[in-house]
């Protein structure tokens, strides 16, 4: 008996428009359309994508009961993936350079790859994988049991194929008013969600440019007493006229005079005669 994982990740998508009610026919035959298809005797490499229901893996059969998951609507899809196993390439090629007594070239490792190719892969077993979602009709949502890249790409891609209606991935504001919480607890939402600008900064006529910061303050540059570094540049200020005078003399050449006798006191010649 088939049952959804109870455990990992879950993916919530939305949709808007009107979907076919799952209780019906008309659903089921659409998923049909749109079912897995076997990749296992492809001769090539291949990925095949498709529906199939709980109780019938190999989705031939569908029928609204496969679908009952009890509070919604239980989808299954399938992926299978045929690839060539590199360590099979690698051992034919090694034991054909060993009987030839030297490495093939690259149009030769090339040609040899295709023959296996077409030897080997009919026998090849595709790996498989299955993956389930929960489709509430009433909500509008969809709950994906898978996080995985590929398979959201691969789920979306389906859903589209299958519906013609493009799923989108939930956001906490959607994920709120979708919930059952009260109209006022919605409102409350709907005026906290944060709201994006649009950008009317253009860039030559043609593209936009993103929307730069506040302009901030400059940065103030810690003043110092005392610099050792020769690069550090000191501060403007104004030079007195009389300091720059002086400092000009400094640079100047002393000029050194002679000494030369003192001219004698003529009153001590009238003292000596006195005496």
């Amino acid at each position: 008996m088939a049952a959804i994982r109870k455990s990992g990740g879950v993916v919530p998508y939305f949709w808007q428009g009107k979907l076919i009610d799952p209780r019906d026919d008309e659903f089921a035959e659409h998923l049909s359309l749109q079912r897995f298809r076997t990749i296992e005797n492809a001769a090539s490499e291949e990925v095949s994508v498709g529906w199939i229901t709980p109780a019938d893996p190999t989705g031939d059969n569908f029928s609204p009961e496969d679908l009952d998951g009890g509070i919604g609507t239980w989808l299954r899809f399938r992926i299978d993936k045929k690839s060539m196993p590199m360590k099979w390439l690698q051992i034919h090629r090694d034991a054909a350079e060993k009987a030839r007594g030297k490495k093939m070239s690259a149009k030769e490792r090339r040609e040899l790859k295709d023959d296996l190719m077409d030897q080997l892969l009919p026998r090849v077993l595709p790996t498989i994988t299955l993956v389930d979602a929960l489709l509430f009709d009433d909500r509008k949502t969809v709950l994906l049991f898978a996080t995985s890249k590929s398979a959201k790409e691969a789920f979306t891609k389906l859903f589209f194929e299958t519906f013609s209606i493009q799923l989108e991935p939930a956001d906490p504001l959607q994920s709120g008013m979708r919930s059952d919480i009260s109209d006022e607890f919605k409102h409350t939402l709907e005026r906290i969600n944060p709201i994006r600008w649009p950008n009317t900064t253009l860039d030559n006529a043609k593209t936009r440019a993103p929307i730069t910061d506040m302009p901030r303050p400059a940065p103030k540059v810690a003043e110092s007493s005392t610099s050792d570094s020769p690069e550090d540049e000191s501060p403007p200020f104004e030079v007195d006229e009389a300091t720059e005078a002086e400092s000009s003399t400094d640079d100047m050449p002393i000029e050194v005079t002679p000494a030369t006798d003192t001219p004698e006191d003529p009153n001590a010649d009238n003292m000596e005669d006195q005496q």
